[in-house]
């Protein structure tokens, strides 16, 4: 417990209070703080950031939605896995290459603007929004997906037997069960596109907004307390929807005290089958143009295949560099990070000891972290490590990396902690195991797949993201996620799409591994559930 403390101080609570503290550091300490909340333009930035965020989420949570019943109660169990894995894939790419996306679509010499002659002012809050949408939507998906799944069958069968009709049964079943995890959605879409500052960075233009505002007075203007004092303000809405979740909506939350039936899927209503293909061909766009961009010399105006945009990289000595940077940062994240969450998660649910004030201390700090904004926290960290020898260094970058995805492995690993049989360590002790053979011998192998799933979560994250690591590097570190932002600042788009693509390939391969490894291991448990069946049924019994 002093360990996991002093490693979640050092980590998280300790910035934080020197990013407050360089947001005070004004004589008398609130003048800062007046000076420039209360000023126009950060009034203006805060009410545009609202907004967009707002009607990025709702957007993104209505399709998401309605993609996800879909998938989840309409197509096949072969079908569901092919089709959840090809609608995560926008989220393997940082959320500045959607926002090179719009461009290639909508922009002057656009796609879509080519084709139908339409113009739009992508340039401003609707690139931002189409941006945050493609960004967004995949988490939301995961969300809506798995709250779908553990809807309880029977309720649809008794509703069927009265005679309900299928839209009552959306409206009177479905809707009030997953509205929990609606909210969930939004707190998490809203709150990654209110801190994002990538889509802004391609096609914001100068509508201003609060990361842009953070961006540029901590990068461009190198004016760290009133950066901080924006920090803040990024982190305030955040704070408050996190604590609206856990302190309301999460009592609110369905749960099927027995053993859940699928849901047996309905006929596919023509409407349904238009929405899921129009979906999967917006998706499929944008992985197509991460993909095959980078093998155009110059669009629109020389569209022969080329490998330069590689060969420029790898010329400069550039690539070889970025991506051991990023595969040796995602993998220090995955590894302990992977570490931390579960044996935190372990000592919360398992340890039968005193410490129950300390544990839901602890528990509340894990939970916290999940509502600090990356922006907020790489400032913290280059406030609170100034100066010390783990500075500018990959180190540096994994602890804020781990610090910043912790909240939600932290949870997966109480759920799985929670499912486990209570009486597991006290069976191996009475057989003579000790505190380690109970890790290793029992702990270790009825979590495999929770450790691969929160391993991939960390090094997925981690080979994206931009905000948390921004502050943190140098030339010596940079990534493959942040040379996106010098190319696409340098105007060199097919160069920023050819690392994106790099990042989708890498990313797309951890989600393979983990994805053949669940289904490996659902084959394995069906197959023995049928062989108990069949053993059950035998006369020899």
């Amino acid at each position: 417990m002093l360990l996991l403390f002093g490693v979640i101080s050092v980590n998280l609570l300790l910035p934080l209070l020197a990013l407050l503290r360089k947001a005070v550091d004004y004589e008398p300490f609130y003048a800062g703080i007046v000076k420039t909340v209360f000023s126009r333009s950060t009034l203006t930035s805060l009410w545009n950031s609202v907004k967009v965020s707002f009607i990025s989420t709702v957007v993104s949570l209505v399709a998401a939605y309605f993609f996800g019943y879909i998938i989840e109660f309409k197509l096949s169990r072969r079908m569901k896995r092919v089709f959840r894995f090809f609608s995560i894939l926008p989220m393997l790419v940082p959320s500045i290459t959607h926002g090179i996306v719009i461009v290639y679509l909508f922009g002057r010499q656009g796609i879509v603007t080519n084709l139908l002659g339409v113009h739009l002012p992508i340039y401003g809050p609707l690139g931002i929004i189409l941006g945050s949408f493609f960004y967004s939507f995949p988490l939301a998906f995961l969300v809506f997906s798995q709250a779908f799944v553990n809807l309880d069958g029977r309720l649809f069968e008794n509703a069927l037997v009265l005679g309900v009709r299928p839209l009552r049964r959306f409206f009177g079943i479905v809707l009030p069960l997953t509205r929990y995890a609606i909210f969930s959605a939004f707190v998490i879409c809203f709150t990654m596109i209110f801190t994002d500052y990538g889509i802004p960075l391609s096609v914001g233009g100068t509508y201003p907004i609060l990361p842009i505002q953070f961006y540029k007075n901590v990068v461009g203007l190198l004016d760290f307390s009133t950066g901080a004092i924006y920090g803040i303000l990024i982190l305030l809405p955040s704070v408050i929807l996190y604590f609206c979740d856990i302190l309301y909506f999460s009592k609110k939350q369905h749960t099927s005290k027995a053993n859940v039936i699928a849901v047996k899927s309905g006929r596919f209503h023509p409407l349904q089958i238009a929405f899921f293909t129009f979906g999967c061909f917006v998706i499929a766009v944008v992985i197509a143009i991460v993909a095959v961009t980078p093998f155009i010399r110059s669009w629109p105006y020389d569209t022969s295949l080329t490998f330069g945009h590689f060969q420029r990289i790898m010329h400069a000595g550039m690539l070889r560099r970025l991506v051991t940077n990023s595969v040796l940062i995602s993998l220090g994240t995955g590894l302990l990070g992977t570490l931390i969450s579960l044996f935190a998660g372990y000592m919360y649910v398992r340890d039968p000891n005193g410490l129950k004030t300390g544990k839901k201390i602890m528990h509340g700090t894990y939970m916290t972290s999940l509502a600090i904004p990356g922006l907020a926290l790489g400032l913290s960290y280059a406030l609170f490590f100034r100066g010390t020898f783990i500075y500018n260094t990959i180190a540096i970058m994994i602890f804020v990396n781990i610090t910043h995805f912790l909240g939600s492995p932290y949870m997966m690993a109480v759920s799985h902690f929670k499912l486990l049989n209570p009486n597991l360590e006290a069976i191996c002790r009475t057989l003579g195991g000790n505190f380690l053979n109970v890790l290793v011998d029992v702990i270790v192998p009825n979590s495999k797949k929770l450790i691969l799933d929160v391993f991939v979560y960390f090094f997925t994250n981690t080979m994206v993201t931009i905000s948390a690591i921004s502050m943190l590097y140098n030339s010596r570190n940079m990534t493959l996620s942040l040379q996106i932002t010098a190319y696409n600042g340098q105007g060199m788009l097919e160069s920023a799409l050819a690392i994106s693509l790099i990042i989708l390939i890498i990313n797309v391969c951890m989600k393979a591994l983990q994805t053949f490894r669940l289904d490996r291991t659902g084959e394995t448990i069906r197959r023995m559930a049928g062989e108990d069946e069949r053993a059950f049924d035998s006369p020899t019994l």
